[in-house]
């Protein structure tokens, strides 16, 4: 097992992932060109658990925030294939991104949830990851 840094030709299987995360079908003709932007952002890191194939991501973003008055890493996806689940690979990627945060010297490591994922939330605290906050989502697309 390794932890790798993906890029373009990692879209097919980061795509497969992402759709089991949404439990949706996403529209790749929509995918690849968001995927494409997010790779070539400086403040915008994938990273990849490896086996035989990749099993899992996270995508991490880089930013400064005024009511913290610092970098701070926000974790926008974490998801592991339902195959490899209970592995511990999530863990890992989340570990990663804990010290990946230390080195670069961010305060604060966040990542939000969706309120039905019951099992992350409980992960997500016993990684030391307290709830501070609600966040509200207004769908604009007509």
């Amino acid at each position: 097992m390794e932890i790798v840094q993906l890029g373009l030709e990692d879209i097919d299987r980061v795509f497969e992932l992402s759709n089991q995360l949404e439990n949706d079908c996403l529209s790749f003709d929509q995918f690849k060109p968001c995927y494409y932007e997010i790779v070539s952002l400086n403040n915008h890191i994938i990273y990849g658990v490896k086996l035989d194939e990749i099993v899992g991501y996270i995508h991490l973003r880089l930013e400064r925030q005024l009511h913290h008055a610092s970098l701070v890493v926000e974790v926008l996806e974490l998801i592991i294939d339902d195959k490899h689940r209970s592995k511990h690979f999530g863990k890992r990627l989340l570990d990663f991104a804990v010290n990946y945060s230390k080195s670069i010297g961010a305060s604060h490591i966040e990542l939000t949830t969706n309120v039905i994922r019951e099992r992350a939330h409980h992960f997500y605290i016993r990684e030391g990851f307290n709830q501070t906050s609600l966040k509200f989502v207004r769908n604009i697309r007509s």
